[in-house]
């Protein structure tokens, strides 16, 4: 493959000397940790100049699993802006590394423009457009708005599918198995093909390349996961008892997910799929718990739910105080340090991992970090509310 050095539209680099020997340090390291941790295999990218890649987004590790596909050239990424405000890793992304901040619960607007300055001046730029990592192993759509951002940047597209990254490092688990994950470029789109498509037909036709079951993948492909804590964890993502409908009872330790309330419990096997109970997958359990949210706000006793301690931080201010904080579901309100807020005041919600909740509330904008919280009810419950709202 030849390599990408220099744009030749402006006749410039669009990475520092510095990134350049950083990227092929974590080329050579990082290939085949992942290739023997997890089976790594990928295809490469053999596109010269600037481009915009478009892939599902299952765990964290998929930054660096998709740079793997580009060897000779750093990729740059659109990322959560939290990388912003951790110290030292933060120096270290700035300096080596390539990164378009992008603000959850925000507009954005100003990402949009530093994607288009950056594929201007020559970098190839990554972008998640379901803006988070899936919680039940199956993609969500992406942005309406990516297909537009991509006919307009007036560069090739291309669509990346990884499968395997799901099971391999779950979202909600604290440690990885050992499976097998393969990275795949779907299909490259000319600018001129583009120009031919309208922006809902290039979003629709990233939706459907870029589309990832994780269940149905291992169905077809039956790979063994390497782990004895197969299930710790899950309670992160699956929180009301599927057998007594309780919530505050889900719990696990090793490959056994459990409720404290009725004694129901089932195993995750070696596939990753439910060994037995009501349904076999993380996605089954999670389509069902969805649909319980409506019939448990109308229940008046759900108030003070999921209850943690954490630190709020106003990130407009850049003040910092520990709260208490939980969910009043059936009062369809958020109680951050004794304050009631509804949840339809929240501009919008968004999560990073499993630890930070990012809203904004009266123009500003705000995160919590919990330890040790269960969030994903909080971001559940939004969505819920917003859905009711949009249907006055």
């Amino acid at each position: 493959m030849e390599k990408r050095e220099r744009n030749t539209a402006t006749g410039t680099d669009p990475v520092t000397p510095a990134q350049r020997r950083a990227w092929r340090l974590t080329y050579i390291t990082a290939k085949p940790v992942m290739a023997h941790k997890y089976n790594f295999t990928c295809d490469q990218i053999d596109i010269n100049g600037p481009f915009l890649l478009v892939s599902n987004h299952a765990c964290n590790a998929d930054p660096i699993l998709i740079g793997l596909s580009s060897k000779d050239m750093p990729l740059t990424y659109v990322a959560s802006e939290h990388l912003e405000r951790m110290g030292v890793v933060t120096k270290l992304l700035t300096r080596y590394y390539s990164i378009i901040p992008r603000k959850k619960a925000s507009s954005a607007a100003d990402t949009v423009k530093s994607v288009l300055r950056a594929l201007k001046r020559g970098a190839p730029v990554v972008l998640f457009a379901e803006g988070e990592c899936t919680w039940d192993g199956v993609s969500a759509p992406v942005f309406p708005a990516t297909g537009k951002l991509a006919k307009v940047s007036r560069v090739p597209l291309v669509t990346y599918r990884l499968e395997g990254n799901y099971l391999s490092m779950p979202r909600w688990a604290d440690s990885s198995r050992r499976g097998r994950i393969r990275g795949r470029v779907v299909h490259r789109y000319s600018p001129e093909e583009l120009a031919k498509m309208s922006p809902d037909a290039i979003t629709a036709a990233i939706n459907r390349d870029i589309y990832e079951d994780a269940w149905e993948t291992q169905r077809r492909d039956n790979v063994i996961l390497a782990s004895r804590k197969r299930a710790e964890g899950l309670e992160r993502a699956l929180f009301i008892c599927p057998e007594c409908g309780e919530i505050g009872g889900v719990q696990t330790k090793g490959d056994a997910i459990f409720c404290t309330k009725c004694g129901m419990r089932v195993t995750v096997d070696q596939r990753g799929f439910f060994r037995d109970g009501r349904f076999s997958t993380v996605r089954e359990w999670d389509v069902w718990q969805r649909e319980q949210f409506p019939r448990l706000a109308e229940n008046p006793a759900h108030a003070e739910l999921f209850p943690a301690d954490g630190v709020l931080t106003d990130l407009s201010a850049g003040t910092k105080r520990k709260i208490s904080f939980c969910l009043d579901l059936a009062g369809g309100a958020m109680v951050i340090g004794g304050e009631h807020i509804p949840l339809p005041d929240f501009s919008d919600m968004a999560m990073v991992k499993t630890n930070r909740l990012l809203f904004g509330w009266n123009g500003d904008y705000y995160e919590i970090v919990s330890k040790h919280g269960i969030l994903r009810p909080y971001l559940l419950a939004k969505q819920l509310y917003s859905i009711e709202k949009g249907r006055e």
